[in-house]
């Protein structure tokens, strides 16, 4: 029991890192492929990309979270 509480502790906690990281990283390689095309429109897209990759994220978290809520009713 103790155990599934830290790892829920941790899958929280692993949020708050991982959506400015999905930014960040989109950002970055929409930044490269800028520098590399010599074009400015990929860094919003990255950011974009980056964004819809962080929600997915959340999502599949807080779907873990009902399955275990759901799972722990029965």
């Amino acid at each position: 029991m103790a155990l599934s509480k830290y790892k829920n502790l941790g899958d929280l906690l692993s949020v708050g890192i991982m959506f400015p990281a999905c930014v960040g990283i989109g950002y970055g390689i929409g930044y490269w492929i800028d520098q590399w095309l010599g074009t400015t429109g990929f860094k919003l897209a990255g950011i974009l990309f980056g964004i819809v990759a962080a929600f997915i994220n959340v999502f599949k978290i807080a779907k873990s979270f009902s399955d275990d809520d759901e799972a722990g009713r029965k």
